[in-house]
């Protein structure tokens, strides 16, 4: 009797032990081998430096941290092309999908698709329209602000006579570029300086060639400008681009002649610029591509778990770094590039053998 019901314990405990190994469903095999995780990866655009570094931090924080694999499928710029990897990565069957596209109407879709296929998805940058899925938001407007009081002041500090100009190379149709990069930059020059005009905005795509391109038209148009701001790095250098050609992007130990130019991303080849002190590219916001890729690692993985709702708005910021050649140690944009960026170059070497 005794005997008989040791092995009835036994036999409990087995199954007990067991279940968990089919209760895991598709994250687990009927042999108890755990599955590993496939993420897939939705980059804007992979032509940029930010979305190569982000992708770079987010394949190794996503192996490291959870022993996910991730696959990249690049968006293009394109909503269309963006819609065709989402089907692709359910088709697929992956985990978890981390998007990042260009119109939340379209991304709102995108999201419900994938929800109907049981595919948990965060949002980065750009929300869906009807906030319906968590999102990692780069909350860039407190840096955007900070950027134009400090070209304004600047400009007023050494030309206190000659009215500002605003020119902006820009995505014109990307509302929440407006909201968090132009809208606020705009209204930190007119903080300092309320009759600063705008006189020209025109679109740069994700191309250096066509800022360059809008940049010789503005330049044609409104010679006058004297303040230019460029809504990312790509806008920023080809609009210097531009004003070198004309002779013009030029500074003297730090002190600009004709114009400030104000960037947005922080890449190597901006901070070469700002801490030029012959050019007159003197300021930037510099995104965190490694923050960023973590942040949407770490809530995929919290809806995963069953820690955060898949189908309920939830969102995270995060923030960019605020670097100028007048306000930031050239040793700290070392620091940054380094790191965000995975950059070999050093930044004092090189300005210095220019």
């Amino acid at each position: 009797m005794k005997k008989g019901l040791i092995v009835a314990f036994v036999l409990i405990l087995a199954v007990v032990f067991t279940l968990p190994v089919f209760s895991g469903g598709e994250k687990e095999a009927a042999s108890g081998t755990k599955k590993d995780l496939v993420i897939g990866k939705i980059p804007i655009t992979m032509e940029a430096n930010y979305h190569q570094a982000h992708v770079k931090h987010l394949i190794a924080y996503a192996k490291e941290a959870y022993g996910a694999d991730v696959t990249v499928i690049d968006g293009e710029f394109s909503s269309d092309v963006a819609m065709s990897a989402v089907e692709t990565f359910i088709a697929q069957g992956v985990d978890g999908i981390l998007l990042h596209s260009i119109d939340e109407k379209v991304i709102d879709s995108m999201a419900k698709e994938s929800l109907r296929a049981d595919i948990p998805i965060v949002t980065f940058y750009i929300p869906t329209a009807s906030r319906s899925v968590p999102h990692i938001q780069i909350n860039e407007a407190e840096t955007s602000f900070q950027m134009g009081v400090a070209a304004a002041k600047k400009w007023k500090e050494w030309y206190p006579d000659q009215p500002i100009y605003i020119g902006v190379i820009d995505y014109l149709t990307v509302e929440i570029v407006q909201k968090h990069r132009t809208g606020p930059f705009i209204a930190g020059v007119m903080s300092i300086d309320p009759s600063a005009q705008v006189v020209s905005k025109l679109e740069g795509s994700a191309s250096v060639n066509k800022a360059m391109e809008a940049m010789q038209d503005m330049l044609q148009a409104h010679p006058e400008v004297n303040i230019v701001y460029g809504a990312n790095a790509d806008h920023a250098l080809g609009a210097l681009a531009a004003l070198e050609n004309a002779g013009r992007g030029k500074a003297e130990n730090g002190k600009c002649l004709t114009e400030i130019v104000v960037g947005t991303d922080g890449t190597e080849g901006e901070l070469l610029k700002v801490y030029d002190p012959s050019s007159s590219m003197k300021i930037t916001q510099g995104l965190q591509p490694a923050v960023n890729a973590k942040a949407e690692m770490d809530m995929l993985m919290k809806i995963i778990n069953g820690q955060v709702p898949r189908d309920e708005w939830l969102e995270l910021d995060t923030y960019d770094k605020f670097i100028s050649y007048w306000d930031t140690p050239i040793e700290d944009a070392q620091e940054f590039i380094s790191y965000q960026y995975f950059s070999d170059v050093d930044l004092k070497e090189a300005i210095a053998s220019k």
